[in-house]
């Protein structure tokens, strides 16, 4: 299985103990350069304790930077650069999945799978704690823990009524 991450994910799940949900469905990530530079290099500029526990993931080699070989998507989008590069890179691996949360980056790289007739699918912070309660093996009450977790923090932006329709297909199990 490859997986390839855009920044959102990655700090999200590591300002809330959430890696683990990650790393129960996949040993490793991919990330392009972009987003090394957002999550490590700012995130260390500016102090973010989550920079610190991602920067010691890409020395073990946990999460990897990786360069995608094309330099413009096949659509005429409008992204960051973290978001077009992890859809290039993802796209160029043929990915498993694309992990993005933006909605805008989210559509787009469906667009781009489709369009390079791709089997590339997107989930987001919220599809990975679901999915490592229902597959991976982590507790319904750590995931509870995780997504509750989200929903406190006013820096991450993970829409409230997600987080709540997620809380709710966990409490069902």
């Amino acid at each position: 299985m490859i997986v390839v991450s855009d920044a959102g994910p990655l700090m999200a799940l590591a300002k809330t103990g959430g890696l683990e949900a990650l790393f129960l469905l996949s040993p490793s990530v991919l990330t392009p350069s972009a987003v090394y530079e957002e999550i490590v290099t700012a995130g260390l500029r500016l102090g973010a304790s989550d920079a610190l526990l991602l920067q010691k993931l890409y020395a073990s080699g946990t999460l990897v930077v990786e360069k995608p070989v094309a330099s413009s998507l096949p659509l005429r989008v409008f992204l960051g650069q973290g978001e077009e590069e992890s859809i290039l890179l993802a796209i160029a691996r043929n990915a498993t999945w694309l992990l993005v949360d933006d909605l805008d980056a989210r559509r787009a790289a469906a667009s781009c799978f489709e369009a390079t007739g791709g089997k590339t699918r997107v989930k987001g912070t919220l599809g990975i704690v679901l999915s490592a309660c229902q597959e991976g093996g982590m507790s319904t009450q750590k995931g509870i823990e995780i997504v509750s977790a989200l929903m406190q923090r006013p820096d991450i932006w993970i829409s409230s009524r997600l987080c709540e329709r997620v809380l709710s297909e966990l409490k069902r199990g």
